[in-house]
């Protein structure tokens, strides 16, 4: 990662909106969620899909440049328990008694003349955007599972995966 383009990204970029665009909720139609005390486990998933840079012109007829990101975030109940050996993905989903997915949108406003190197792009896509969209995605699956009639599962924090912290570590240290 080269991180001076990674800080010029953070540097110049500000948010602006985060919404949600498209979103899927789904119950397995053999699963009762009215039956109490289900051993259910939970899966949470958040990652980028995509990005697109767009231009935009305001009421002087002055140009912006702002980064949008897709972002997918997942989270589904699995019938517990699970098998020690699972043979495959289709055994996986075969135990999904629910799942729910959303994919927000999430822009920022560029702030700098020259354009970001793309792995700036790439890296403040993977480390911040998901994070900044976590909160949005608990609001949303909590309430979309208490509407579903699903347990409200705390969802851990977002926390970036150890490689990526280590990697700081270095850098900074």
């Amino acid at each position: 990662m080269n991180h001076l383009a990674y800080q010029k990204a953070k540097d110049n970029l500000s948010i602006a909106v985060i919404y949600l665009r498209a979103t899927t909720a789904y119950l397995n139609d053999e699963f009762d969620p009215s039956i109490p005390n289900q051993e259910l486990i939970a899966q949470f998933n958040i990652g980028i899909k995509s990005y697109a840079i767009k231009e935009l012109e305001d009421e002087n007829n002055n140009k912006h440049k702002v980064l949008v990101y897709q972002t997918e975030a997942r989270m589904r109940y699995l019938k517990a328990p699970l098998p020690e050996h699972l043979e495959n993905d289709q055994q996986l989903d075969s135990l999904t008694v629910s799942e729910i997915v959303a994919l927000f949108t999430s822009e920022y406003i560029i702030k700098c003349d020259e354009d970001l190197a793309e792995d700036a792009i790439n890296e403040f896509g993977r480390i911040n955007v998901p994070h900044q969209v976590w909160p949005y995605w608990r609001e949303y699956s909590q309430s979309t599972c208490a509407r579903m009639y699903l347990p409200i599962s705390i969802m851990p924090m977002y926390i970036i995966n150890q490689k990526t912290e280590e990697s700081f570590e270095s850098k900074t240290c």
